[in-house]
């Protein structure tokens, strides 16, 4: 766990009890909710929804396969990410970062940065070296991630598909020791913006 102000909690998740389960749902249904679905689900989750999400991550944390990051801003939950990795042995280099989210109240005020931050030491700690997204076109989330030194190395048609409209989807990449370089010289500063940051 990694106190980062008097009031700034972050922590790398690895038994998701009930209280931060709901937390990290919260989290994800607040970027469902003003964002058009751009986390994978057009509105709140339902409850099996919800349940089946944190199994899964749950799963996944317990295998070694992906990192959860949560954090808390004068105890309420603020925001959520999540770092996969790969199993492949030619591909250990590389992890996807998804789902990620601060919720609106807290965008502006560098909790982004923080976030990342940690997230680059334990990529580092692990040995990898790049990172990897994907996003729909034309959302904020793309602008974000843009302006965060991500680049666009694919574009899928018919990435998702919201209220009968189809959205093609941008897959990113970024070096960690570039991310890291960009988030140590106060170059990553996110605007202000209506809704959630999320990737």
């Amino acid at each position: 766990m990694t106190s980062l102000q008097p009031d700034v909690t972050l922590r790398w998740v690895t038994e998701f009890d009930a209280a931060t389960s709901a937390s990290v749902v919260a989290l994800v249904d607040c970027a469902a909710a003003g964002d058009r679905g751009t986390l994978g689900y057009a509105s709140s989750m339902t409850a099996g929804q919800a349940q089946d999400f944190i199994a899964g991550l749950q799963r996944r944390v317990a295998a070694g396969d992906a990192h959860a990051l949560y954090g808390q801003v004068g105890g309420m939950p603020a925001m959520s990410g999540v770092m996969a990795l790969t199993a492949m042995p030619n591909c250990r280099h590389r992890a996807e970062l998804s789902k990620g989210v601060i919720r609106p109240e807290f965008r502006g005020l560098r909790y982004l940065q923080m976030g990342l931050r940690e997230m680059v030491r334990r990529a580092e700690r692990l040995g990898v070296e790049q990172f990897v997204l994907d996003v729909r076109e034309g959302s904020r989330a793309q602008a974000l991630w843009k302006r965060l030194g991500f680049r666009t190395y694919g574009i899928l048609d018919d990435y998702a598909r919201v209220g009968g409209v189809r959205y093609n989807g941008h897959f990113m990449v970024q070096e960690v020791a570039s991310l890291r370089a960009r988030l140590m010289a106060g170059d990553a500063t996110p605007v202000r913006r209506q809704g959630c940051l999320h990737a």
